[in-house]
């Protein structure tokens, strides 16, 4: 089992949730993330956090999948970023961890 994170700006919110569908993904949760930049990170993606105090919104999914599903999404999402130019601005982030143990 492969826990899937994925981290994306409050405006490609739906665009996750159509990966999620045509990728199949059964279940997942979704919650509202409010981010902040420090002064002291500056990564290479500029426009991914906001860098005063207002910070930015975003929205964080998970889901606990067999990893074939969660391959499915990762290439997924490597697509959109690469086609809609997301990459360049504000990419969709994902993840996959190892689930050790489930009970």
């Amino acid at each position: 089992m492969k826990l899937l994170i994925i981290l994306s700006i409050e405006e490609y919110t739906d665009d996750v949730r159509k990966i999620l569908a045509q990728q199949k993904v059964p279940i997942y949760s979704e919650t509202n993330v409010h981010g902040f930049r420090t002064g002291e990170y500056q990564p290479d993606i500029t426009n991914w956090f906001a860098g005063d105090d207002h910070g930015i919104y975003s929205t964080l999914f998970f889901s606990i999948q067999d990893g074939e599903c969660v391959e499915r999404v990762l290439e997924e999402v490597k697509t959109y970023n690469r086609e809609t130019g997301a990459e360049q601005q504000n990419p969709l982030h994902a993840y996959s961890l190892n689930v050790e143990e489930a009970v």
